[in-house]
């Protein structure tokens, strides 16, 4: 799991406190607010391994600036708080000197670990559904 899906995925209101948290004493400029667009989603053909355009998709995009870098924050649905912190975090991880950099890393580790462990009871609640069609035969 990559940094961009944690942070797509992980709860939006710990993402926000996680931003509030840290946003005081940055200079932060909004370039482009956040805002609703459509974008073409990509797929590959399994069988060719062509690339085709499976439709349209509903985005929020948001461009900010902080301390004077550039950051850019995308995700899917109507989600302008966390295009926005998507956004943040992305000029503050491309800042050469940047003393939050570690804590970043460490909120991003903690919310993949708690999206593992999610994912893993839900693969682990699905595999009680699954049927054994040997056992079934035996009777």
């Amino acid at each position: 799991m990559n940094n961009d899906e944690v942070l797509t995925e992980c709860p939006n209101d710990n993402l926000v406190q996680f931003i509030t948290d840290i946003e005081i004493g940055l200079d932060i400029q909004m370039v482009i607010a956040p805002k609703l667009c459509m974008t073409m989603v990509q797929a590959e053909d399994s069988i060719d391994f062509q690339p085709f355009y499976l439709g349209e998709v509903l985005i929020t995009e948001c461009q900010v600036t902080v301390n004077g870098e550039l950051g850019y924050g995308y995700c899917m649905g109507d989600a302008p708080q966390r295009a926005y912190s998507i956004a943040i975090i992305d000029a503050l991880l491309h800042m050469t000197q940047n003393p939050l950099q570690t804590e970043i890393h460490l909120f991003i580790d903690k919310e993949k670990a708690i999206l593992t462990k999610s994912r893993i009871e839900e693969y682990n609640q699905i595999l009680k559904t699954k049927v054994d069609f040997k056992i079934m035969e035996q009777d």
